[in-house]
């Protein structure tokens, strides 16, 4: 977006209309700003603009293009209450798939209740939504009553890992931002997830995530040569048995504290004897069909096991009649918190991988002991309900990574939902083509976040 516009933009916003109306106009100008990783200031600095003129307090916490990092609060940090801090990255995935789009993937057009853009759902939606819910507070509040800070934390990097953002901000500013706990992005509203119960309402929130452990690995040999001969000695060959090892060796299903409580919650909505076996698939007694429960939904075995998803496979470049002497093949692996981690899972690999194999860590997520849920937690709850009648809320695994996970190992409260209600084709465009958010789904956020806030301030001795 050219900084013309910007300014029109503002205006508008400054002087316009009602929080959801205001919120879609606000999400669909950022959209217009690409971001992807490394190149996200931008982005940062139109909101971080946005935030000033709305009379928020800002802390610039690193400055550059890939490390742009800020908070906005209703009172300034320097008062160092409490904080309960709103998280999100302005950062999003790039686009390869153009074509594919039926709408212009940096357009932010708004048509039939719907927005479009890259950064939508993942995470720009969200920004906008908690940035709203704050506003919405501070404007129907009286800041001496104000029992806890309330921010805004916008950061960098986290599709590359957070490195960039959220751990520069915990390793730094921790003892400035002073949170009392942190919502960060995590599960959604959904449908269709309870088996013979589809129209019963979900809403997951994550107290915990998966390690996230990217690997390379490599095979160097002396290649045969020309193609027209030929031979078992290439390295394509080599990485091809050693993906098929790993990609056919299952996983150990291990319980702990956080899945054994979802699944006994998710038991609970499954209408008879199956609710009971999912409510204690956990149970010795159920170990024999335990998998085939588990995979009667695609969301619920990974929420027990670690998985290793290959990624891509690259040789250099070459003639098409030549056989290659490298070969390399990158995979995502996601740990369950506190079972087979880092040391225990490269052993794991290293038995199944030819000895002419190298590997490597590429990036890797920090450890981080799940949350206990507290009184933040029954107040989301109670806020969620209120926006969505019927709906139920999970606690659960989330089975990505996030920058939830530095502020978790800092052992700050953490909680990940997006308080929208979403079904399976929205979810599919996160990093997909297409991706797009109901605007409906932004107003309900926004009552959601605003009611969990009045809550907490209405509630608190």
């Amino acid at each position: 977006m050219k900084p013309g516009k910007w300014i029109l933009v503002i205006f508008f916003l400054y002087f316009g209309c009602g929080k959801a109306q205001e919120a879609a106009e606000l999400l669909s100008a950022l959209i217009k700003i690409p971001s992807v990783s490394g190149k996200e200031k931008p982005a940062l600095i139109f909101l971080e603009a946005i935030c000033k003129l709305k009379g928020l307090n800002i802390k610039t916490f690193s400055n550059s293009d890939s490390t742009y990092n800020f908070s906005a609060s209703i009172l300034p940090l320097s008062d160092n209450k409490p904080n309960i801090v709103f998280l999100n990255h302005l950062d999003v995935v790039a686009v390869d798939d153009i074509k594919d789009w039926r709408k212009p993937p940096y357009s932010g057009i708004i048509e039939n209740d719907t927005l479009w853009g890259r950064g939508a759902i993942d995470m720009k939606g969200m920004a906008i939504v908690q940035l709203m819910a704050i506003l919405k507070l501070k404007e129907n509040i009286d800041l001496n009553k104000l029992k806890y800070n309330v921010t805004l934390l916008c950061v960098s990097g986290e599709e590359t890992g957070g490195t960039n953002g959220a751990k520069i901000v915990c390793d730094n500013y921790l003892k400035e931002l002073n949170p009392a706990v942190v919502f960060g992005e995590g599960g959604a509203g959904l449908q269709n997830v309870i088996p013979g119960n589809n129209k019963q309402k979900v809403f997951f929130v994550s107290l915990a995530e998966k390690k996230s452990l990217w690997i390379k690995i490599e095979a160097k040999i002396r290649p045969h040569g020309h193609a027209s001969v030929p031979s078992g000695k290439s390295a394509n060959k080599i990485i091809l048995r050693a993906i098929n090892k790993v990609e056919n060796n299952d996983s150990k299903i291990k319980f702990d504290q956080t899945t054994k409580t979802a699944f006994k919650k998710l038991g609970k909505l499954v209408p008879g004897f199956k609710g009971f076996i999912l409510g204690h698939v956990n149970w010795w007694i159920f170990r024999p069909f335990r998998r085939k429960v588990l995979t009667a939904n695609e969301l619920f075995l990974p929420m027990v096991q670690n998985t290793f998803q290959l990624t891509s496979i690259q040789n250099p470049p070459g003639a098409l009649n030549q056989i290659p002497g490298i070969s390399a093949a990158f995979f995502d692996c996601r740990l369950l918190p506190r079972f087979n981690e880092k040391p225990f899972t490269i052993k794991r690999l290293m038995r199944v991988l030819d000895p002419r194999i190298k590997l490597t860590v590429l990036e890797e997520s920090p450890e981080a002991e799940p949350t206990k849920p507290d009184k933040f937690f029954d107040h989301i709850n109670d806020a969620i309900k209120l926006t969505y009648p019927g709906a139920e809320v999970i606690p659960f695994l989330f089975l990505a990574s996030s920058d939830n996970s530095y502020f978790r190992n800092k052992n700050i409260p953490t909680y990940g939902i997006m308080p929208f209600e979403l079904n399976a084709d929205l979810m599919q465009t996160v990093h997909g083509c297409n991706e797009r958010i109901p605007l409906t789904a932004l107003k309900n956020g926004i009552n959601t976040y605003y009611t969990f806030l009045t809550q907490v301030h209405e509630n608190e001795k």
